[in-house]
């Protein structure tokens, strides 16, 4: 109920090209430079100028047409590659949640898309998702190319204050890539198996999948706290009627 099946695909052939499945808490590190053509770049205080001055200092010069902010993590994808930034200053949990969050973007938005249109039209088709040539009328009818990003795909995660934070997981806990993102590192199916999900008050069972959430798997707190809430709902042991009025 928390993965529609092209979700749960993605996940189970991430783990397949990783070589192994890593135990939990994960940080996902090893495992996404095992699976995916993806760098992964931490800079001390992340902002989107830094981030500009790290690829013009490479020979790569791009902007991201706005002023600069203070990010917890960005994707910038190109030519079937990503490169995933992330705030080098983050705590561990912080760190790997960003991870994820930007490892479920470039699977589900840019790279399966990708792949699904080589499928079909083969290695010639680069030219058009790169942004070097128009595609043909064939192309441009075809649904392999459907809402495939063309040229540089880029995702930013704002950074927010924790009371902000909790409020924006919860309203994008419907997002795909957010549910992919929780899942790599804490599948629900594992999350429920140990937490205590039969206690009479919701408040009591949200606090028992929060704090193994938090123990066991690593989670920030304010990411544990939407997600608690969000697959206790989920599976139908949200918050009763009265509970819901108070």
């Amino acid at each position: 109920m928390w993965l529609d099946n092209a979700s749960q695909d993605a996940i189970d052939l991430f783990w397949r090209q990783a070589g192994e499945v890593e135990p939990f808490p994960r940080k996902l590190e090893r495992a996404v430079l095992l699976a995916l053509p993806i760098a992964i770049i931490k800079l001390p205080r992340l902002h989107t100028n830094s981030i500009e001055k790290w690829l013009s200092n490479r020979g790569t010069p791009y902007s991201f047409g706005c002023d600069s902010r203070s990010v917890r993590g960005c994707l910038i994808a190109f030519g079937g590659r990503g490169l995933v930034f992330a705030d080098g200053t983050d705590t561990d949990s912080e760190r790997a949640f960003t991870l994820a969050h930007e490892v479920a973007h470039f699977l589900m938005d840019y790279w399966l898309r990708r792949q699904k249109a080589l499928a079909k039209f083969g290695s010639e088709i680069c030219d058009v998702l790169d942004g070097r040539r128009l595609p043909t009328a064939g192309e441009r009818l075809h649904a392999a190319l459907s809402g495939i990003p063309i040229g540089v795909h880029t995702n930013l995660m704002d950074r927010r204050d924790a009371a902000v934070g909790i409020h924006e997981v919860l309203s994008k806990i419907e997002n795909r890539a957010d549910r992919v993102a929780l899942a790599l590192l804490a599948p629900p199916y594992a999350v429920l198996a140990r937490s205590k999900i039969t206690v009479g008050k919701f408040e009591d069972r949200r606090k028992s999948v929060f704090g193994i959430l938090v123990s066991q798997f690593g989670l920030p707190e304010f990411v544990a706290d939407a997600y608690s809430r969000s697959m206790l709902t989920v599976i139908g042991k949200g918050p009763s009627w009265s509970e819901s009025l108070r």
